[in-house]
């Protein structure tokens, strides 16, 4: 994975054609990845007993062991964490969910823009796919949140058990988010301690804020921080076998060919329709 390089800083930027032809092929990428994805989503079904399924694979058993590990620790520990971040005190704990919001989100957006100023297609496509990832994660969150219909803790604080209560505890819908955002920035730096240790420590905050707030047990926010990076990866896996299987079905942005003479606008160079293609 690559780093960022401050040492092309005096470099001209780059000019108005070349972003417009960045943000196009941008917005190709993410209609194409898409749609497939939701393909890949709604088929997955048809192929749990093939050869290459994954639930033949014991890497996709530890794994899921590993996560239900963690949030098993964390359940344990909902109270503990309850008795000490509850009196953190409504504008602290709001403080470190504006803290949390705004940094991750920036960084994701600064991530998009240095890909832009660089020309560096791996990094708008990661922050891309983090916020494809942020998007369906969410949907997903409402759907958990009414099915386990887990209470509140300033609901029920004497119990973390009162799930199937009408509640919408589980998981953190605010961390959720955070967390897939988080994953995409972390994953364009190989996983490297120095940014993966601030950048999933910014989201955190959120779920320290949402607990001081006594809105969620600390299982919830574990809960969510899951989901979110485990959206993230499943998209980036799923868009890297999409690079490698071009013969498949697409929709695609269609933008017109470029005026061989006249002024270069963001408004020709922008797709106006949608086109299919296979590729055999």
């Amino acid at each position: 994975m690559p780093s960022l390089n401050f040492s092309g800083v005096g470099l001209s930027p780059p000019s108005f054609s070349l972003l417009g032809n960045e943000v196009s092929s941008d917005f190709a990428y993410l209609v194409d990845n898409v749609q497939l994805d939701a393909e890949d989503i709604v088929t997955s079904p048809l192929y749990i007993a093939s050869p290459n399924s994954v639930f033949r694979s014991r890497k996709f058993y530890l794994a899921l062991a590993g996560v239900g590990a963690i949030w098993g620790g964390a359940f344990a520990l909902d109270q503990t964490m309850r008795s000490h971040l509850r009196s953190m005190g409504h504008n602290n704990a709001t403080m470190l969910q504006d803290i949390s919001y705004g940094s991750v989100s920036a960084a994701t957006g600064l991530l998009y823009a240095y890909g832009l100023y660089r020309n560096d297609s791996q990094a708008r496509q990661l922050a891309l796919t983090a916020g494809e990832a942020a998007g369906v994660a969410t949907l997903l969150d409402i759907g958990i949140k009414a099915a386990f219909g887990r209470l509140r803790p300033r609901q029920d604080g004497h119990s973390h058990t009162q799930f199937f209560d009408h509640g919408a505890s589980f998981v953190s819908g605010d961390v959720t988010p955070m967390f897939a955002l988080a994953t995409g920035v972390s994953e364009y730096f190989n996983n490297e301690w120095y940014a993966s240790v601030p950048i999933y420590s910014l989201a955190l905050l959120d779920g320290f804020g949402r607990m001081g707030n006594d809105a969620h047990w600390f299982s919830d926010v574990v809960g969510a921080a899951l989901l979110g990076s485990l959206s993230t990866e499943l998209f980036i896996y799923l868009h890297k076998r999409h690079e490698e299987e071009p013969s498949r079905w697409r929709i695609l942005p269609y933008t017109p060919p470029p005026v061989p003479t006249g002024r270069t606008t963001m408004q020709n160079m922008m797709p106006t329709g949608l086109e299919v293609a296979y590729s055999w």
